[in-house]
């Protein structure tokens, strides 16, 4: 909040207590400011035929015993030996964003919505408990305004039987996940021999996935885009029954063996017509929310959020989230970059990034006077309102 008058210059004229108020008694929503988001992107983007939606949490290390939501996660950013082993108190967010491929192999990511999880252990009395995939559906379900279909890419973690059932708008998500290398696959199910008792069987022989890339009959060479690089990987293509974890239907899988080592990265789909090449391609283009997480927390304010309480914490947020997806949507979309950027000596050719968007913000609406090289502290008369942030 200090940053925030800080930033706006807003404390020589308003109350310091107006942000306070704004943001736990605002009376606005995240979830529609959400769906007007998600309105601008598709009408800006010019309206894909298929949403790809992808999905994953990140923790933010926090401290204080009055900070509503804490608790205890392991540090995925710690290489140091012996970090699985060690936690950190913090916040856990299960976010969702949308990825846009401007051209082959080229993704952008927009993040949407986030929602906090609260372990069992630490959750506060009258907190409805509720797990990361119930978390992770109701985003998804607010995906409806789109009335498109959705493909979501999700992690393991994610590649539940709940996600891989949900339907949006009448037609069914398009789950596009990856299994543990030791994951018990089977084979499709024979079928039922006339005058045959019992019940029909659901799968057939147990196989593994080294036995599965074995079969050269399936093995196929894929080229396929991935990171900006076009790479080429002999991997097996088949149609095989997942675990129950994830339903009785089965799933197109594709196993690639490692550079190192004798494990297989196993990918999926529950889109049997799916072309393999294409699964890779946006299976790969998930770690772009990895991106904006780091941007987010570096950036972004996403780590810097230290209100008490939870409606004041959603928000900002929420705030984050939209910032950055608004500053990326204009970046794709304006026509005159060099028009706007903060340095006057400063002409990069190609579209620009959001670091300097937000700095050529900042200038033209006078506030961070810091942010700049060119331009002298602005001093606000008592008697003059602030500039709005539109």
């Amino acid at each position: 909040m200090t940053e925030t008058l800080h930033v706006t210059l807003w404390h020589p004229i308003k109350h310091w207590t107006a942000v306070y108020v704004f943001m736990n008694y605002g009376r606005w929503s995240c979830r529609q400011w959400a769906e007007r988001l998600l309105v601008l992107w598709l009408d800006r983007l010019g309206g894909p035929r298929e949403l790809v939606a992808v999905l994953d949490d990140t923790t933010v290390k926090k401290s204080g015993r009055k900070i509503f939501g804490l608790g205890c996660y392991p540090d995925r950013t710690d290489k140091n030996p012996g970090a699985s082993r060690r936690r950190v108190w913090g916040h856990c967010w299960v976010v969702l964003a949308l990825l846009w491929e401007r051209r082959r192999g080229q993704w952008f990511c927009f993040p949407l919505r986030a929602l906090l999880f609260v372990p069992e252990k630490f959750r506060p009395a009258l907190w409805r408990l509720a797990t990361k995939i119930e978390l992770a559906e109701r985003p998804v379900r607010g995906l409806e305004a789109a009335n498109r279909r959705v493909t979501l890419v999700v992690d393991n973690l994610y590649a539940k039987e709940a996600l891989a059932n949900l339907s949006v708008c009448g037609w069914p998500i398009r789950l596009i996940s990856r299994l543990r290398s030791n994951a018990q696959l089977s084979e499709l199910p024979p079928p039922r021999r006339p005058g045959q008792r019992g019940r029909t069987a659901k799968r057939g022989p147990k196989l593994s996935a080294r036995q599965l890339s074995r079969r050269r009959s399936h093995c196929r060479r894929l080229k396929a885009s991935i990171h900006g690089k076009t790479v080429t990987i002999q991997a097996f293509v088949g149609v095989v029954m997942p675990s129950p974890t994830l339903g009785d239907q089965p799933i197109l899988v594709i196993i690639v063996p490692q550079r190192s080592g004798e494990k297989r990265n196993l990918l999926f789909s529950t889109d049997l017509q799916r072309e393999p090449v294409r699964l890779l391609e946006r299976y790969a283009a998930r770690f772009k929310l990895e991106d904006a997480f780091d941007q987010l927390k570096t950036h972004g304010g996403f780590a810097d959020c230290r209100p008490r309480s939870f409606q004041a914490q959603r928000r900002h947020v929420t705030l984050c989230l939209l910032t950055s997806s608004l500053l990326r949507l204009l970046s794709l979309t304006l026509r005159n970059a060099q028009s706007i950027e903060a340095e006057p000596w400063w002409h990069p050719a190609g579209p620009p990034s959001v670091t300097r968007l937000r700095r050529a913000v900042a200038k033209s609406l006078r506030i961070s006077p810091g942010l700049w090289s060119d331009c002298k502290p602005v001093e606000i008369p008592p008697s003059r309102s602030p500039p709005r942030l539109r």
